[in-house]
């Protein structure tokens, strides 16, 4: 190895783009970390996520925009991990924005104090911090 890391980016595409984006800018209030508009067929925003990224991309209106590589279905059976060290706080947060939650917060056995929303295109987000 030559000792350069990589980031890890949970990337997928949605029809309901600016209210993706709006949720996990607004309503989780992750950090943006870059954002593109080329063109209306391309366009994504990417969220720091504990340390990784999620890419939240537009799904163009047209095939003829589509990259052969790549794969336009909503994302079935995926779900997001993020370490916080703020579990508490985070959760009143969310808790009186009337965000969606999947799971409320629980104490898991395996050590984990944890917390589960869901976004605007049904992928769950799991919140957790670890505890002693």
């Amino acid at each position: 190895m030559n000792g350069k890391n990589g980031v890890f980016r949970f990337a997928y595409f949605t029809s309901k783009y600016k209210e993706t984006c709006d949720f996990y800018l607004n309503q989780l209030e992750l950090n943006l970390e870059f954002s593109w508009d080329r063109s209306e067929n391309d366009k994504g925003t990417l969220f720091n996520a504990g340390v990784g990224l999620i890419e939240v991309l537009h799904l163009p209106d047209n095939e003829e925009s589509f990259n052969q590589g790549l794969d336009y279905r909503t994302p079935e059976g995926a779900f997001m991990i993020i370490q916080v060290w703020d579990i508490e706080e985070r959760f009143k947060k969310y808790k009186d924005r009337s965000i969606p939650f999947k799971q409320e917060i629980t104490t898991q056995p395996w050590g984990h104090r944890s917390f589960s929303v869901t976004e605007p295109n049904g992928l769950v987000l799991f919140f957790y911090e670890e505890i002693n």
